[in-house]
């Protein structure tokens, strides 16, 4: 054995208080004091163990240093396959350090030889994070704190946080992994040693027997695990009042052996990566066992192999200051440990003093006939395999990754007829019923979609007889593939069909003509789905019929009274061209200014306020035009109101007009008559819409007043107040569903929808942080815009208050509340979608109550919410229960199949999932006689039966 000690490895006579050695053995990192700050430096191993490399200037001894951490960085650790570094220190931060391509300098260290950048930093930890180690595999990263827990992070997916485990009640200094990945180990203040399941992250065993008589403390409790994973040995215990390094046996956890000789209490012990064998003495025969370096407070470390009953080698006063780390090569004969006093030694073993490791294929042949599993195994599934499978059904599916349901499944993409540039190519494929959206919103579009999706774009280009040439452009949207983003404009004008597909398809070998389809600009155009569009035929639907018309018409101003021919020019057929954006929302009504258009299929509905002059005040001039007449004059309808107009909406069938007097008037869309007389209200309407059935007509003043009138029974359907609701903000956003339910958006972000039967306002959305908790958890505040399938998505994704970070739901170490406060809100948005009647919606968050059970729910939990779908096994078809009644128009045994479709990935609710699923089979299978008994006879009957016999 060789001992040395480099004295040009150092952090400037600051504390060094951890080392590691690199998987490939060929360099290794030290953490501890800067000047400064903390410091994480990539020295080079080969001069520390080569002489003549140490002499030679060429070879460089610092690869890279890192001044990253704000304070003493207390752990470097690298992982399993090399490619990341882990740093921890009294910053409460975790850093993960990746290499770069090339060299790199860092702060004084001038130019280094390699460079490594910080990947990710992870945040979790309300103190100091003083230990760290690697899964096997690499899946998970554990680290411990001053806060007395341990955090569990997902190495594939930095930097989420998989668990708190909250237990110890002092600070946690010390964490390690089984290798056989059934169990974390954690050490602590407050004398216990605690074991966690891997399956679950639970709490299995608490250890304290050892560590009863301990007084006092040390700076780090570095426990390890041995490679065979027979042996848990910790740091600072004590036997007859003596230091030990205490034996733990995974045979009944076990504490009745120790490791003796230390004076003052050991701070770390760190086991050889390897399983080494080698031939017994006097004997052929062949020895397995493990290696162990131990180091103390008393500045002194020791070696021990499980095979001998006294250390292999004792050296004392190595350092001026305790020990803090410990480390071995992966060839294993090499040593390497640091020190408070800031200097690192390293011990060079030869294979006759420590033997020679097994190989890959005996340490996995050990681990067959010791565990029966190979450990080369996923840890998930080898943490999954503490309980036995008892269906063969969940074999496969219990070795699949866990991923949560979204509400818009992913699916391949529709490809797209690329329209070609010749005059004889008229082909359409796939048109979309949409709009285009202002800058505020954007579509989000998958990337494997952003490659194959892309609008066909084809302009039509006519030559006038005075030689000009007018280009009209055409815009076909994307297929159904993609959501299409609704603006606010489109919640307050006519909800006609915005989010329906149509497929069309023709084919035509006559030239291209000019067409009457304006260029899209605002976000009103909302193409009606014509009575005259028959997919299955492949008829072109209004929007797409060709025309021919002479282009000097197409400008032509109507002919009119001369006396009135100024305010009618006001009113021009090429207004046609642009649909008017409305104003934006404030609260207040406000007199459209100039002429504003609004569109649905082919009609055109143009409104000028005070166009027309009269003895008795300022008219409004309402023109109803229709795009697919063959004449010039596109004008079918004509009619006045004396009051300017504030709010317009139009449908398919009806134009709703509201006046700045409180007026309220709809129209026939295609001749102009009125529907009902006119309505008057006590304020000004600030918004205004229609379903998308065109059923119903709604409106919202400026004093809060709610209506929604059914313009089939030409009756009122629903009236209501929002005053409660506003507060000090305004409607921004207004929406009615067919079923004649509204949602409105505050401009404070906050967003209700009114429930008739319960005769109040439902919370879709506010700044609670439940629910914003939730949002971002789930996802469920990203922009899906189809208020038509996802209404509830749809209106939670209109928000203008803070932006929602994750990482705000973590820098609070207790995270305890989590869980908790997922499923709080899961349940909460399965209400809101039974009570609004989205069916989709409701079976998205019925799967999502599933996965948050599977993944972090209890039995009598999961029990609950069956026993409620499908009754107790005990009272399934008594009490009047009906196994298949409906939520919302789904089944309950619908809904209690998908929650076991996501506990089924589940091992530990195996027997649940059985049980049930077994139950609801059962209900399936049953006879309709069964699910709906015949009511017993009456006493009447049962008289009259008697008489006869």
């Amino acid at each position: 054995m060789k001992i040395l000690q480099p004295s040009w490895v150092h952090h400037d006579d600051k504390p060094i208080f951890s080392i590691d050695v690199h998987p490939g053995g060929e360099k290794f990192a030290t953490g501890g004091q800067g000047n400064d700050s903390g410091r994480v430096v990539i020295w080079n191993l080969v001069p520390v163990i080569d002489e003549e490399a140490e002499r030679d200037k060429n070879v460089p001894r610092i690869l890279c240093q890192m001044d990253n951490h704000l304070a003493c960085v207390n752990c470097v650790r690298w992982s399993g396959s090399g490619t990341m570094l882990a740093s921890c220190g009294d910053d409460k931060l975790i850093m993960i350090w990746k290499r770069s391509a090339g060299g790199g300098s860092s702060f004084g260290a001038g130019k280094t030889a390699e460079h490594w950048r910080c990947a990710a930093t992870l945040r979790g930890h309300a103190g100091d994070v003083l230990d760290l180690a690697w899964s096997p595999q690499d899946k998970y990263i554990a680290s411990c704190s001053v806060d007395n827990t341990v955090i569990i992070w997902d190495a594939k997916d930095f930097p989420t946080i998989l668990r708190v485990m909250k237990g110890h009640t002092g600070l946690v200094k010390g964490v390690t992994w089984d290798p056989v990945g059934k169990f974390v180990a954690s050490q602590s203040d407050d004398k216990t040693l605690k074991l966690w399941k891997t399956s679950d992250f639970s709490l299995f065993k608490t250890i304290t027997e050892p560590f009863e008589e301990c007084g006092g403390t040390t700076h780090i409790l570095r426990l390890s695990w041995s490679p065979d994973g027979q042996y848990l040995v910790s740091a600072h215990a004590m036997n007859g009042g003596g230091p030990t390094a205490q034996i733990i046996e995974r045979d009944g956890w076990k504490c009745d052996k120790d490791f003796v000789g230390h004076r003052k209490a050991v701070t770390c012990v760190r086991f050889h990566n390897s399983i080494l064998k080698r031939t017994v003495p006097n004997g052929n025969k062949s020895q397995q066992y493990c290696c162990l370096a131990v180091g103390a407070r008393d500045k002194s470390l020791s070696v021990w192999l499980t095979a001998l009953q006294r250390p292999l080698v004792v050296v004392h006063d190595l350092f001026d200051d305790s020990i803090l780390d410990l480390s071995w090569s992966h060839n294993g004969y090499i040593l390497l440990t640091c020190s408070g006093d800031g200097h690192v030694a390293c011990l060079q073993f030869s294979s006759d003093e420590l033997g020679t490791p097994l190989s890959e294929e005996d340490k996995n042949n050990l681990y067959q006939r010791m565990y029966g599993k190979d450990i080369t195994l996923d840890i998930n599934a080898q943490s999954d395999k503490d309980m036995i499978i008892e269906n063969a059904e969940l074999l496969n599916i219990s070795q699949n990754k866990i991923v949560p349901p979204t509400l818009i499944p992913q699916q391949s993409p529709t490809p797209v007829l690329k329209t070609s540039n010749t005059a004889n190519d008229t082909s359409i494929k796939t048109v979309q019923k949409t709009t285009t959206t202002s800058a505020v919103t954007s579509t989000i579009i998958p990337t494997s979609q952003e490659q194959t999706q892309r609008p066909i774009l084809k302009q039509i280009e006519t030559k006038t007889s005075d030689g000009k040439r007018r280009i009209t452009p055409m815009f076909i949207p994307l297929n159904d593939t993609v959501t299409t983003p609704l603006s606010s404009n489109e919640f307050s004008s006519s909800s006609a069909s915005k989010s329906e597909i149509i497929k069309v398809e023709t084919i035509s070998d006559d030239p291209p003509q000019p067409t009457t389809i304006p260029k899209t600009n605002g976000t009103d155009l909302i193409p009606s789905h014509s009575s005259k569009l028959e997919d299955k035929t492949g008829k072109l639907d209004n929007r797409l019929k060709k025309m021919t018309l002479a282009p000097a018409q197409v400008d032509s101003i109507p002919e009119g009274d001369s006396s009135e021919s100024a305010a009618k020019s006001s009113i021009s057929q090429q207004n046609l061209r642009q649909i008017t954006q409305p104003p934006p929302a404030s609260g207040k009504a406000n007199p459209l200014p100039g002429v504003q258009t609004r569109g649905v299929g082919d009609y055109r509905i143009q409104i000028a306020n005070n166009s027309i002059k009269s003895g008795y005040g300022a008219l409004c001039r309402i023109v109803g035009n229709l795009l697919s007449v063959p004449r010039a004059d596109k004008k079918v309808w004509e009619t006045v109101i004396g009051s300017p107009v504030v709010s317009v909406a139009v449908s398919r069938k009806n134009v709703l007009l509201c006046s700045l007097d409180g007026g309220i008037r709809f129209l026939d869309i295609g001749t102009g008559s009125p529907l009902l007389p006119v309505i008057s209200l006590t304020s000004p309407v600030v918004l205004s819409c229609f379903s998308a059935n065109c059923k119903l007509g709604a409106v919202l003043t400026e004093n809060s007043t709610l209506r929604i009138w059914d313009l089939v029974d030409l009756s009122i359907y629903l009236s209501a107040n929002c005053a409660d609701i506003m507060g000090t903000s305004f409607a921004s956003l207004f929406h009615v569903t067919d079923q004649g339910i509204p949602f409105i958006v505050l401009a404070n972000g906050s967003s209700y929808s009114y429930s008739k039967k319960l005769e109040s306002w439902i919370i879709a959305n506010s700044a609670d942080p439940i629910t914003r908790h939730g949002l971002i958890s789930t996802k469920a505040g990203a922009p899906i815009r189809n208020v038509k399938t996802f209404p509830l998505a749809t209106i939670q994704s209109f928000s203008t208050s803070s932006p929602l970070k994750a990482r705000s739901f973590v820098e609070n170490s207790n995270n305890g509340w989590q869980n908790s406060a997922m499923l709080a809100f899961v349940e909460n948005q399965i209400k809101i979608a039974e009570m609004i009647n989205s069916q989709n919606e409701m079976k998205h968050w019925y799967l999502m109550l599933g996965f948050q059970l599977g993944q972090y729910g209890d039995e009598s939990k999961i029990r609950q919410v069956l026993d409620g779908l499908m009754g107790s096994s005990f009272n399934m078809l008594e009490n009047g229960h009906e196994p298949d009644s409906k939520i919302a128009g789904i089944s309950k045994l619908v809904l209690a199949g998908e929650i076991l479709d996501q506990l089924k990935a589940h091992p530990q609710w195996q027997r649940i999932y059985m049980e049930y699923n077994d139950q609801l089979k059962m209900c399936q299978k049953q006879p309709s006689a069964a699910l709906n008994p015949t009511p017993p006879p009456s006493s009447e009957e049962v008289s009259k039966s008697n008489g006869s016999a």
